[in-house]
């Protein structure tokens, strides 16, 4: 993908009011990857998914009464998640419209601890003032972002000193084999995505964001099997609904670009726990 090509956050928006509700009736209400143990961890995907959260949330480790920023919420359910189970209050950001009105919905949305307030902003230029926030995360949304050392700078803005920053995204090993070029190029316009982030790339945006990692923990082979589940679950929605060809092709086309990216050996999914100096 070309410089002239990286996505534009209305463009990510725009997907994500297409494709929203696929996503998340397939991943547990959530819009991200699911956890398991190992091969034999039978626990489905809603469950999975929902693991993926308290992972960072233990992470934030967060006090009653924290005020704590979501950065890319998708339609709410890990904000107000976190806001229930910490009792503090939780501020998610998207650029969709369609997932702001689902997270408006959820009977949590609304302020004080134990709720979440949802707004539309650009991560890149964040609306909140500096020292803002006790805590901050960002589940696969970073990915979307076609400047992620000015997003990750700009979070680290709003955070007060010592606060943590949890980040779950997916980082390229190297580069690519020439065969596996278009399909990864294919993949990123689908998706809306800038090409991958390289290894160290995170770590080195954190740090010069005054940002210190103190955990950097390389967890793809516990998800992977959520790529299959909703590549599986894709090819039977555009075989079974009355779509038109257009979003049918291109329901297709996710499910093999979503299923190429869960087995590639140079593609890694890490959590990242950094904290403010």
């Amino acid at each position: 993908m070309t410089e002239t090509q990286l996505p534009t956050p209305s463009m990510v928006g725009s997907m994500y009011d297409r494709f929203n509700d696929l996503f998340t009736q397939h991943l547990g209400d959530n819009l991200h990857l699911g956890y398991w143990d190992d091969d034999t961890d039978d626990t489905p995907i809603s469950k999975a998914t929902d693991r993926i959260t308290d992972m960072v949330a233990a992470r934030l480790a967060p006090l009653p009464g924290a005020e704590i920023l979501d950065v890319g919420c998708g339609n709410g359910r890990p904000s107000v998640r976190i806001a229930t189970e910490y009792r503090v209050h939780v501020t998610g950001i998207t650029v969709s419209p369609h997932q702001l009105r689902v997270a408006h919905a959820r009977p949590e949305a609304g302020p004080g601890p134990g709720h979440a307030a949802f707004q539309l902003a650009d991560a890149m230029a964040l609306p909140f003032p500096e020292t803002r926030f006790d805590g901050a995360y960002a589940i696969e949304s970073l990915l979307h972002m076609s400047d992620r050392a000015r997003a990750i700078s700009e979070i680290a803005r709003t955070l007060r000193p010592g606060a943590p920053l949890v980040a779950l995204d997916f980082y390229q090993d190297g580069d690519l084999p020439h065969e596996d070029a278009d399909i990864m190029d294919r993949l990123h316009q689908a998706f809306e995505l800038p090409p991958l982030a390289r290894v160290g790339e995170y770590e080195t945006f954190m740090a010069k964001a005054r940002l210190d990692v103190v955990d950097c923990e390389d967890i793809t082979g516990h998800v992977r099997r959520s790529h299959r589940l909703l590549a599986d679950a894709m090819r039977r929605i555009a075989s079974d609904a009355d779509f038109d060809t257009e979003i049918r092709d291109r329901i297709v086309a996710y499910a093999e670009l979503n299923e190429n990216i869960g087995i590639h050996p140079q593609v890694h999914y890490t959590l990242i726990t950094a904290r403010r100096r």
